[in-house]
């Protein structure tokens, strides 16, 4: 009993967590958008992928959580929403390298690169990522 009470706490904890941090993607997202014209369009697209993939990956975690806490057994929907988050975590994480690529290219490249829209580029780099 000791067992189950202290899971039930942790995985209120875990949803309280994941919700709080799918608010501030989803916040910190919206402050990217308004300035988005601040940056170069490459690092605007792959940060708004970022946050958006964050969020994702939240969002199936908390509802993960919502269905663990009400369910005693794993239904396919969970299944799908635990697959779901490490595809889109898989996702990420290479992503993360692409958008450091383009940050050290912007760096090293000051002059040329702020008049180059490399899409094909990133193009590529979506294709890698998946």
């Amino acid at each position: 009993l000791k067992q189950k009470s202290s899971r039930r706490l942790l995985q209120i904890i875990n949803l309280v967590a994941y919700t709080f941090s799918m608010i501030f993607f989803s916040v910190m997202l919206r402050i990217h958008y308004n300035i988005r014209y601040t940056f170069h369009p490459v690092f605007s697209f792959y940060f708004a992928l970022i946050f958006g993939g964050y969020i994702l990956c939240a969002i199936c975690i908390v509802g993960y959580a919502i269905f663990a806490y009400f369910l005693s057994e794993e239904t396919q929907f969970m299944t799908f929403l635990e697959r779901s988050t490490i595809v889109t975590y898989s996702y990420l994480t290479p992503l993360k390298l692409f958008l450091t690529i383009e940050r050290l290219s912007s760096t090293v490249l000051v002059r040329k690169y702020e008049n180059i829209r490399p899409w094909s580029l990133v193009v590529a780099s979506q294709f890698l990522c998946v």
